[in-house]
């Protein structure tokens, strides 16, 4: 009695070590089909929504900061290639004082001696004003070039948006993947416990050997390491989260939202229509293409003449007083005003214009390489995103049959196991099954919704994508 008492001490103390290591007493009978809701394990903190945790990335990533001041620095370019079609206003103006005044010496013939030229004070300014009249589209390309290169700024901020809001999709469903696994490794920790203490019953009533016992120690300590491993994924994957939406490594928060499987048919030809016009690569390019030929028609016009419209308005005034303003007075200035038109022709400029022209006709050639190489690119990436969601939707749905039977099977091996009716090695096996079919079930939803991210991604489609058919995994 004394034997069998202080077993079901040890035993009792087991189960007490495995109850608070998971917060609780759990049943060792197998739970249902669908995955049970997933524990949040990493202390409390605040909780984070997927969306929450995207804006969070969105306001502190790197990358879409730096595309983001792109665009101010568009801006900047079309405010500067718009000032080539206004006026251009230049004042100049010089105030002299000649301590000592240029000389010369007059012939003899014409008295000899020392002449000054100027005055003590001098005082000259002038005010231009220029208008281009015709440039043969050197200003109105240089707009639209400056007004495209804004487009392509933005499309760079849309493109590391979509960049980001990938990231941080994958990496939190990283960690709710991990959160389950933790779940599964717990449980089975829990079964394997509960069989130890049943084992430990049969050999006090003389209907299981010590080999049953010690086997059912070792399945024991087998899950522990297991957990721990599952447990330092979780932490890993909740410190990579952190990083990539801009929390500290050690911040706690709960994760909101959960793995889910969400059915989509989409249909190959349809989506890659749509990759092609929403890709914001693609209209990039496009709009690089357009750029480019807009330079060369700027290089090119560089041949041409240029017709322009001025007028200025000049003052000059001298004075031998010591008074600053006195070569300002009415009788010491002299005021001249003057408009034209300039035409200003070039005629060589050493082949310059020419090696402008090539280069920008290179570009123009290399960039339509670029949209092309880029299309036939998408094109591949997309229907690689739908056949990778069709495969592992089907291997889901599969497995799902399949951990339902699994269940089933391990279910009917703990019953027979507890009335006497089958071996430790049995149910060793059942529970085996089981755990992989959890498992795999979770990894496989884990993959579907990184795939689903994947495809829309690939598509151009803005988070959050439009509402389907949910069906959680619970």
């Amino acid at each position: 009695m004394r034997c069998r008492a202080r077993w079901m001490g040890i035993l009792a103390g087991l189960l007490a070590w495995g109850s608070s290591l998971i917060g609780g007493a759990v049943s060792g009978a197998p739970g249902p089909v669908a995955a049970p809701e997933t524990s949040r394990v990493g202390g409390a903190g605040e909780q984070l929504a997927l969306d929450a945790a995207i804006a969070l990335a969105l306001e502190q990533n790197e990358a879409l900061l730096m595309a983001q001041s792109d665009t101010v620095r568009a801006a900047g370019a079309v405010r500067e290639a718009t000032a080539g079609a206004l006026p251009q206003l230049t004042l100049e103006a010089a105030y002299q004082r000649n301590f000592e005044k240029p000389a010369f010496y007059a012939p003899e013939e014409f008295g000899g001696g020392k002449v000054e030229l100027g005055s003590d004070i001098e005082v000259q300014g002038n005010l231009r004003l220029d208008q281009v009249l015709y440039a043969f589209g050197r200003v109105g390309n240089a707009v639209r070039y400056a007004k495209l290169y804004r487009g392509i700024a933005a499309l760079n901020v849309a493109r590391a948006r979509s960049e980001v809001v990938f990231s941080v999709r994958e990496a939190y469903y990283r960690v709710l993947l991990a959160e389950r696994l933790v779940d599964i490794r717990r449980q089975a920790l829990v079964q394997a416990q509960s069989h130890l203490v049943v084992v430990a019953e049969k050999l006090e009533q003389g209907t299981a050997s010590r080999f049953d016992r010690q086997r059912a120690e070792v399945e024991v300590r087998n899950r522990e390491p297991e957990l721990i491993r599952a447990e330092n994924d979780l932490s890993l994957a909740r410190q990579e989260l952190a990083r990539r939406i801009g929390l500290q490594l050690d911040a706690a928060f709960v994760l909101t939202d959960s793995l889910t499987h969400v059915p989509r048919r989409v249909d190959l030809d349809a989506a890659i229509r749509a990759s092609l016009t929403q890709r914001p690569e693609l209209l990039g390019l496009e709009r690089q293409v357009d750029g480019l030929q807009r330079l060369l028609a700027i290089r090119r016009a560089e041949r041409l003449p240029m017709l322009g419209l001025y007028g200025q308005l000049g003052i000059q005034g001298a004075s031998d007083a010591d008074h600053p303003f006195d070569p300002l007075r009415d009788e010491n200035r002299a005021i001249s005003t003057a408009i034209g038109v300039s035409f200003r022709v070039p005629i060589f400029d050493g082949l310059r214009t020419r090696g402008r022209v090539e280069q920008a006709r290179a570009a123009v050639d290399r960039g339509r390489h670029e949209l092309r190489q880029a299309r036939k690119s998408v094109r591949l990436e997309v229907t690689q995103a739908v056949q990778e969601l069709r495969s592992i939707q089907q291997e889901y749905e599969a497995q799902l049959a399949t951990v339902a039977l699994a269940a089933e099977t391990y279910a009917i091996a703990e019953t027979r196991f507890r009335n006497g009716l089958s071996t430790r090695l049995e149910l060793t096996d059942a529970e085996t099954a089981l755990d992989a079919a959890r498992t795999h079930s979770a990894e496989t939803l884990y993959r579907y919704n990184v795939a689903l991210a994947n495809l829309e991604r690939a598509l151009g489609t803005e988070w959050p994508a439009a509402p389907t058919e949910r069906s959680e995994d619970r």
